[in-house]
């Protein structure tokens, strides 16, 4: 039996199961999947099967068909808003999948066995991708992909109940299965196919032209007639236009260019016109007549037949009118901007400016004062015309150093601003009132909850099943439920359609450049539209999530996509299009740095600086014979110089200033001008600033490898930000000592060190990575995650310099039960206890000074900038020793050379600070502290005969030295009106930071690591000893 009929037949008993169930006993039901699966494994092995199956339009209508009758029956088992109420069914959904656990298995391995089969016959021809939008069947996969998600986004929402959570696990599985089977049908489906691209496009991320038809659907019946009669007169204006723009004399039709004057749209307006019931007017009437016998004529020559032969042979009528459809097609795509450049031009600009209106939303609500001095996404005109060249425009800096001081002043003023009306009385505070007991961060919540672009939105049943709905979107949530071995099949099918390297590459130079033009224009749709908007949020959400390191699969493509939106001009706009009000950076914005850090590294760093990342990342190199040259770094070009530009009044106007201000009210408290709790950020919120603001300084610090970057940043004044951002830290933020204990290590899942809550890194300064590292200088941007209930790990840096930090899995609020681990389950998190008013920000100076010795280097430009900003003395400070910033002092040391090379006036501005007289004495604070101490030891500093001082035993004082004096003569004759001068090598005396005088004291006895100490006014042979260990 050949295969198209045995999976006809497979077909067939498959839908009479789900039409009527019971009809076909479950032995018969077991040969049918028996079968599928042999037709499956012949899909996947042999070319010719699947050409005879994909070109086969019956196949195609069976398989759409079973998805059509098997959809309403995996809702009935698994929804209980779509079960049969006569049933009488009274438990949760996930009480509902475990009762329906035996027939929901086998429904859905032939579901995806059959699935499979499709995504298999797609990898022949377009001829298969066309056969199964004709029929349908890709309609029927994106309602198969909603009920799938539905499903695996759940959590058990049952009682407990052990066989029933572990039913309910195993069907939710199958389910992720068939997810991910749906995608890689999808992405099959649009390869190589520029129309399926768009089609798909539209379907997912075009939902609001659906939501106007629909509109349009529900309006009065005069004004549906209205819009007809539009339509109608727009066809007959077509006509009226391709008839006057045909040319006079046209060439013969024919393969080798000839134009025809007319394309596939004029002739679909000519034919909709004539089955129309309404008379067009007579000038409309004559260009149609002029259109049919263009059209006439061209089939007469394509078939080398007159008409009446071509009337008398249908046959060939009909095959030459599929030929000439097919030559326009060609037409078409081959000569794509010598036709219709300027329509696709026109799109693009249309849908650009639905982006200006849909995307970048500026508002007082949303944001600070200080955002509205941010310029427009949109302001740059036409980013992707790479025949523009740099303008002085271009490389000026609108928001000078002076307008950010200001704006820093204001940032302060504001958050101090909103401490204090809490703690006066009521009356003098115009605002809302506060409850002490709720999370400040709860107020921002509620007064934007209608502009938040929430992940994870606790949402009831109605509102969940609409989770796949235009404004959302249909695969928003698929990341939130596979794992990053699945996932792959979603960032491919986004990059098919944006990504401009699926072209034929033996096309001409016309035909990719139309490709381009349509994948530009897709892109533009991606990020007009809510629903793709939100599909790439939680794309680039997924890589911080699961830590994914810069070699992993899926980072290359998410790398790949944000370089296409790079290249049409669009990375302002997905910056903006991914903050949200109550974070200083979000954590997709984290990544959109983290990605250009990436992109521009591997464009703009030189050979020496790649090579170093190579070597660093533990990367073999290639063998002599395939090794490729590295090429020079790109020249600048104006996208990248824009988008720079953007990203840098972003960091100078918003994050220095914001974050500034935190590290402010963090001295303030540490002060004690401030309390702790009125801190306005939580930790998480603080480990989010932090990594944002650490992505941002890495993004400059790459930028600094080339040369013309780094001119530009100087004349941009970076120095300015930079110096600000490490004197608040090293004003508000206290150095950690060397006798100060450090947090325990804690180990994860790998039996690698965890990274500390607020994120310790110590990375070189092109941020190069070690193998077990997960990425580049913050590998790791702290999420928040919809469901998450456990905080983030704690726990120190590796020796090395490189750390992990782990993420809990999504877990479901209170009001929703947690849903199935994915298939590689991040490790389990650690409790946080620490405060988010002491966040040390570890490493962040270390890298401000690497960035700083960078730019100084060979530049009396920047050498005066840091001296006018204040930034000597700071560096200066940073040459002592901080735990939170290993090997600052180093680094300081090098910046600081760097900083006086051939630089006098740098050099006696340090001359100047160099100590010229005795620090004075202790102040009346620390003497305290020495009496104290002394007295508790039972010590105290006499003057001997020497004229020197000498730290000595009261008399009859029976101290802690004395108790642990293990060959201590205890006799109370020996103790009597005694002087014992104590050595000066005692631990405890040089804790007291008292220079110790007793040199008299001779030592002896040394062996075992033991020290004994012998007064040598003891008259007694054993003389008094104190035992040292």
């Amino acid at each position: 039996m050949s295969p198209s009929i045995l999976l006809q037949l497979v077909l067939t008993g498959t839908q009479t199961h789900y039409e009527s169930p019971g009809l076909i006993d479950e032995k018969r039901l077991e040969h049918l999947l028996i079968a599928g699966k042999q037709i499956l494994y012949k899909s996947h092995q042999e070319s010719d099967v699947r050409s005879a199956l994909g070109f086969n339009p019956r196949i195609w209508e069976g398989l759409t068909t079973v998805l059509k009758h098997a959809l309403p029956a995996l809702e009935q088992q698994s929804f209980t808003y779509k079960h049969p109420p006569h049933l009488g069914f009274g438990g949760s959904s996930s009480e509902l999948i475990a009762a329906h656990y035996l027939s929901l298995v086998k429904d859905i391995e032939r579901l995806n066995d059959l699935c499979t089969i499709a995504r298999n016959l797609l990898a022949t021809t377009k001829k298969a991708q066309n056969l199964a939008a004709e029929k349908g069947f890709d309609q029927q996969i994106l309602k198969l992909i909603d009920v799938c998600v539905k499903v695996t986004a759940r959590g058990f929402d049952g009682e407990a109940n052990p066989r029933n959570e572990e039913r309910w696990q195993k069907v939710v599985n199958l389910y992720k299965r068939l997810l991910i089977t749906c995608l890689q049908f999808l992405h099959n489906f649009i390869m190589h196919n520029e129309q399926r691209k768009l089609v798909l496009w539209l379907d997912l991320f075009g939902q609001s032209q659906a939501n106007e038809v629909d509109d349009r659907s529900s309006l009065p019946d005069q004004q549906t007639v209205d819009d007809e009669g539009k339509d109608h007169a727009a066809k007959e204006d077509r006509i009226r236009s391709t008839v006057e723009k045909m040319p006079r004399r046209v060439g013969r039709l024919a393969m080798d260019g000839g134009d025809p004057g007319y394309n596939i749209d004029d002739v679909h307006a000519l034919f909709d016109l004539m089955s129309t019931n309404k008379e067009p007017d007579e000038q409309t009437q004559k260009a149609a007549k002029v259109l049919m016998d263009k059209i006439r004529t061209d089939m007469e020559t394509l078939s080398g037949m007159n008409a009446n032969q071509l009337d008398d042979s249908p046959d060939v009528l009909l095959k030459v009118g599929a030929e000439l459809r097919a030559w326009l097609q060609n037409k078409e795509d081959v000569a794509a901007t010598e036709t219709n450049s300027t329509q696709v031009k026109q799109v693009a600009e249309k849908i650009m400016a639905l982006t200006q209106v849909n995307g970048y939303k500026p508002s007082a609500k949303l944001r600070d004062a200080h955002w509205s001095d941010l310029p427009e996404p949109g302001s740059y005109g036409d980013l992707n015309e790479t025949s523009q060249d740099l303008t002085e425009e271009d490389l000026s800096m609108p928001r000078t150093a002076q307008s950010a001081a200001a704006t820093l002043k204001e940032a302060k003023d504001e958050l101090m601003a909103r401490l204090h009306p809490r703690s006066g009385p009521l009356g003098e505070y115009d605002g809302a009132e506060y409850d002490d007991d709720v999370d400040p961060e709860d107020y921002e919540l509620e007064d934007d909850e209608d502009d938040l672009i929430s992940v994870g939105d606790s949402m009831e049943d109605d509102d969940y099943r609409g989770s796949g709905d235009q404004e959302r979107g249909l695969l928003t949530d698929v990341p939130l439920v596979l794992g990053p071995t699945e996932i792959e099949a979603l960032p491919m099918i986004i990059q098919a359609g944006i990504v401009d390297n699926f072209g034929s590459k033996n096309s001409t130079t016309a035909h990719q450049q139309g490709l381009k033009n349509m994948q530009a224009v897709r892109c533009h749709i991606l990020l007009a539209q809510e629903a793709g908007r939100n599909v790439l949020r939680e794309l680039l959400i997924f890589i911080a999530a699961w830590d994914l390191p810069d070699d992993e699969f899926y980072f290359k493509m998410m790398v790949q996509i944000m370089e296409a939106i790079l290249k049409n001009g669009l990375m302002s706009h997905a910056y903006a299009d991914f903050g949200q009000p109550k974070d200083i950076i979000s954590p997709a914005q984290a990544v959109v740095i983290k990605i250009l850090t990436h992109i521009f590294r591997a464009k703009y760093s030189p050979p020496s600086a790649a090579q170093q990342q190579q070597n660093a990342t533990g990367e073999q190199a290639p063998t002599a014979q395939h090794q490729k040259p590295r090429l020079a770094p790109s020249p600048l070009s104006r996208v990248d110089v824009l988008t720079v530009r953007y990203i840098f009044i972003v960091f100078r106007g918003n994050i220095i200033p914001e974050t500034c201000a935190l590290i402010y009210l963090q001295g303030q408290i540490r002060a004690g001008l401030a309390l702790a709790e009125d801190f306005p950020l939580n930790l998480w919120d603080m480990e989010r600033v932090y990594e944002g603001v650490y992505q941002f300084l890495e993004f400059f610090a790459v930028l600094t490898e080339n040369n013309d970057w780094k001119k530009l940043l100087v004349q941009w004044e970076i120095v300015y930000d930079l110096v600000t951002l490490i004197k608040e830290l090293d004003q508000s933020i206290a150095k950690v000592g060397l006798t100060q204990a450090m947090p325990p290590p804690a180990t994860g899942a790998n039996g690698n060190l965890k990274m500390p809550t607020n994120g310790t890194r110590a990375q070189s300064t092109t941020g190069v990575e070690h193998p077990e590292q997960a990425s580049t200088l913050p590998a790791h941007v702290a999420v928040e995650r919809p469901y998450d209930t456990a905080m983030p790990a704690e726990g120190p840096a590796q020796e090395n310099g490189t750390s992990t930090v782990t993420e809990s899995l999504p877990q479901p609020p209170k009001d929703l039960p947690s849903p199935s681990p994915p298939a590689q389950a991040p490790p389990a998190a650690t409790t946080v206890t620490e405060e988010p008013a002491d966040f040390e920000w570890r490493n962040l100076k270390k890298l401000i000074v690497l960035v700083l010795s960078s730019l100084v280097w060979k530049s009396p430009t920047v050498q005066n900038q840091i001296r006018e900003y204040g930034g000597v003395e700071t560096i200066l400070s940073c040459t002592s020793y901080d735990a939170c910033n290993p090997y600052i002092k180093e680094h300081a040391v090098m910046c600081l050379k760097f900083l006086l090379e051939h630089n006098p006036e740098n050099q006696a501005l340090v001359s100047s600070l160099e100590a010229r007289e005795i620090v004075p004495a202790p102040g009346e604070k620390d003497a305290e502290l020495v009496r104290e101490t002394t007295e508790k030891l039972g010590l105290e500093v006499r003057l001997g005969s020497d004229g020197r001082a000498r730290v000595v035993r009261r008399d009859g004082a029976q101290g802690q030295m004395a108790k642990r004096g293990v060959a201590t003569d205890r006799s109370p004759n020996n103790r009597s009106g005694r002087i014992e001068e104590v050595g000066d090598d005692y631990d405890e005396i040089a804790t007291l930071g008292l220079p110790v005088n007793g040199g008299d004291a001779e030592s002896k006895d040394k062996g075992k690591g033991k020290e004994r100490a012998v007064d040598p006014d003891d008259n007694h042979g054993d003389g008094q000893e104190i035992e040292f260990m």
